[in-house]
Protein backbone atom coordinates (compact mmCIF):
# COMPACT_ATOMS: atom_id res chain seq x y z
CA UNK A 1 0.00 0.00 0.00
CA UNK A 2 1.52 3.01 -0.88
CA UNK A 3 1.27 6.40 1.83
CA UNK A 4 -0.96 9.13 1.15
CA UNK A 5 0.11 12.79 1.40
CA UNK A 6 -0.83 14.57 4.46
CA UNK A 7 -1.39 18.25 3.82
CA UNK A 8 0.45 20.02 6.37
CA UNK A 9 -2.56 21.45 8.00
CA UNK A 10 -3.43 17.64 9.53
CA UNK A 11 -2.26 16.34 12.26
CA UNK A 12 -1.70 12.94 12.59
CA UNK A 13 -1.61 11.88 16.99
CA UNK A 14 0.73 9.42 18.17
CA UNK A 15 -0.41 9.20 21.54
CA UNK A 16 -0.33 5.73 23.23
CA UNK A 17 -3.70 6.13 24.57
CA UNK A 18 -5.38 7.47 21.81
CA UNK A 19 -4.97 4.72 19.86
CA UNK A 20 -5.90 2.37 22.39
CA UNK A 21 -9.06 4.18 22.73
CA UNK A 22 -9.56 4.21 19.12
CA UNK A 23 -9.34 0.79 19.28
CA UNK A 24 -11.84 -0.02 22.40
CA UNK A 25 -14.33 1.54 19.99
CA UNK A 26 -13.75 -0.14 17.19
CA UNK A 27 -14.47 -3.37 18.82
CA UNK A 28 -18.17 -5.21 18.26
CA UNK A 29 -17.92 -5.73 21.66
CA UNK A 30 -17.87 -2.00 22.98
CA UNK A 31 -21.74 -1.63 24.82
CA UNK A 32 -23.14 2.10 23.90
CA UNK A 33 -22.22 3.30 26.89
CA UNK A 34 -18.82 2.24 26.96
CA UNK A 35 -18.85 3.96 23.15
CA UNK A 36 -19.88 7.62 24.74
CA UNK A 37 -17.15 7.65 27.15
CA UNK A 38 -15.02 6.48 24.78
CA UNK A 39 -15.95 9.17 22.52
CA UNK A 40 -15.54 11.44 25.46
CA UNK A 41 -11.98 10.22 26.55
CA UNK A 42 -10.96 10.65 22.37
CA UNK A 43 -12.25 14.08 21.98
CA UNK A 44 -10.44 15.33 25.43
CA UNK A 45 -7.15 13.44 24.38
CA UNK A 46 -7.36 15.59 20.80
CA UNK A 47 -8.62 18.64 21.96
CA UNK A 48 -5.33 18.41 24.58
CA UNK A 49 -3.17 18.47 21.61
CA UNK A 50 -4.48 21.26 19.96
CA UNK A 51 -4.34 23.58 22.25
CA UNK A 52 -0.72 22.15 23.46
CA UNK A 53 0.10 22.62 19.73
CA UNK A 54 -0.87 26.43 20.53
CA UNK A 55 0.99 26.81 23.33
CA UNK A 56 4.52 28.64 23.76
CA UNK A 57 7.28 29.16 26.10
CA UNK A 58 8.78 32.78 26.59
CA UNK A 59 12.35 33.11 27.93
CA UNK A 60 10.63 33.30 31.97
CA UNK A 61 9.76 29.96 32.10
CA UNK A 62 6.02 30.87 31.78
CA UNK A 63 3.64 29.86 29.09
CA UNK A 64 1.53 32.29 26.75
CA UNK A 65 -1.38 31.04 24.82
CA UNK A 66 -1.02 32.19 21.05
CA UNK A 67 -4.28 31.67 19.04
CA UNK A 68 -3.60 30.81 15.35
CA UNK A 69 -7.12 31.23 13.67
CA UNK A 70 -7.37 29.49 10.06
CA UNK A 71 -9.62 29.73 7.42
CA UNK A 72 -10.50 27.14 5.12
Amino acid sequence: MASAVIPSNIHVSQHPCLWAKLSQLRSKTTKARETKALVHEIALIVGCEALASSLQTISSGTVSLSLHVGRA
